[in-house]
């Protein structure tokens, strides 16, 4: 069974798209925990949040007023604590998954600690379909590209820890990689990525970064 992790601060307005695709996956032995960090306790946010608690059997939405923290990882960091199954998956609040997304992983989940997939883009700048490397990349230098896309990513719980950095995602591949783990891509496009004003990676370039983290982990390989 796989524990799905929301994090959300901005692009609430997209928590319907995101939260149905989670919904109606063809796999269906799942849990989804949305948290709502960065704003007032009980904020309207979160009551917007709230409300998809009763999409689903009781229990199988749980969404947390995390209005201590700040920061996307903190908030899965604590997520993580109130997760029941060993697999994480992680989904942006702004992107979507096709329906068979975890049904195709799942065949994956007991030979790799950490799965991706293809993707494309859809919104301001729809059809792209990022290079990635796929199939086994256990041996792939992950110097090359972020081979993995975040909203794809399927991950051992044991492994799961957000460092407090910007490409907090790319970090935690690049750790898990030097751990010398088992790591897999479908070829299969499995995620749709919004495009918009306000994507946290495509807005601030943030990919100016990408060297230094990789200056950190350069002995990765």
């Amino acid at each position: 069974m796989i524990s799905i992790l929301i994090p959300i601060y901005n692009g609430i307005e997209f928590i319907d798209e995101s939260v149905n695709s989670v919904i109606n996956q063809f796999f269906t032995d799942w849990e989804l925990l949305i948290g709502i960090n960065g704003y007032p306790k009980n904020s309207e946010t979160y009551k917007i949040a709230k409300t998809y608690e009763t999409k689903c059997s009781k229990g199988k939405i749980r969404v947390f007023d995390l209005h201590h923290l700040q920061g996307k990882s903190a908030t899965l960091n604590e997520l993580i604590k109130f997760c029941s199954y060993d697999y994480i998956a992680l989904l942006d609040v702004d992107d979507i998954w096709n329906r068979n997304k975890l049904f195709v992983q799942s065949e994956f989940l007991h030979k790799y600690d950490l799965i991706g997939s293809k993707c494309i883009w859809f919104g301001k700048t729809p059809g792209i379909i990022p290079e990635i490397p796929v199939g086994d990349i256990s041996e792939y230098d992950f110097s090359l590209v972020n081979p993995i896309i975040n909203s794809s990513s399927i991950i051992r719980k044991e492994l799961c820890y957000w460092n407090e950095v910007v490409l907090d995602d790319y970090d935690l591949w690049l750790r898990i990689r030097k751990m010398n783990k088992k790591i897999y891509n479908c070829s299969e496009i499995l995620v749709l990525h919004r495009i918009h004003n306000d994507s946290f990676y495509n807005s601030k370039g943030n990919h100016k970064l990408v060297n230094n983290l990789l200056e950190k982990y350069k002995e990765y390989k």
